[in-house]
């Protein structure tokens, strides 16, 4: 539980003084000491995902870097914490493998396509206690319905034709590898019970 007291401090002599100026625009965290970002299903629909992992979006956040683990596969990193320190949660619920979670960094054993999340909020460390394992936390929340039905549907297409060769497959004149991968789905939301229940 999150308690904010408010104290009454008497005025003293000023042996030194410090301003202390803010835009009256910018909110303080006053309840929390976790220091994060969060990205909204706008940003995340902006963002160009060749995979369709949400997770990919983690890169963007600051604080976070990209390191190799054992087997060779680069994870991320969050403030330089251990890459198994991270717990990534959707809607409340741990997704991490255990199994592999010391090795995968911010992992899901659950595919989350980007149409399914409403947002995405990245802590790198101060973590609060009610968040659980982890000294970094990536907690995803699924859409919900409304009294409107709204809806998407969406089309990608990742072609070797159109991919470039990277710097070292240029240098050593190496084929393409060939690749067409077409994904395309959709997704709608609405009312159930109006005001009540929604899908």
């Amino acid at each position: 539980q999150q308690v904010r007291l408010n104290f009454s401090l008497q005025v003293g002599t000023a042996a030194q003084n410090v301003e202390v100026t803010i835009a009256a625009d910018t909110l303080l965290a006053t309840t929390s000491a976790s220091v994060g970002n969060v990205l909204g299903d706008k940003d995340i629909l902006a963002f160009p995902l060749s995979t369709r992992n949400v997770l990919d979006i983690l890169q963007t956040t600051s604080g976070v870097v990209y390191t190799t683990n054992a087997f060779g596969a680069q994870v991320p990193n969050f403030g330089g914490t251990a890459v198994g320190s991270v717990n990534t949660t959707r809607d409340g619920l741990t997704t991490n493998d255990g199994r592999y979670n010391s090795s995968n960094g911010a992992y899901s054993a659950i595919f989350t396509s980007p149409d399914m999340v409403e947002e995405i909020r990245v802590s790198a460390n101060n973590i609060d206690p009610s968040l659980g394992r982890g000294a970094a936390q990536v907690q995803m929340r699924t859409r919900a319905g409304t009294n409107e039905y709204h809806g998407a549907v969406f089309y990608t297409n990742n072609n070797s034709a159109l991919n470039s060769q990277t710097y070292f497959q240029n240098l050593q004149g190496a084929a393409k590898n060939y690749q067409n991968r077409n994904q395309f789905g959709g997704r709608v939301g609405g009312p159930i019970i109006k005001n009540k229940a929604f899908f």
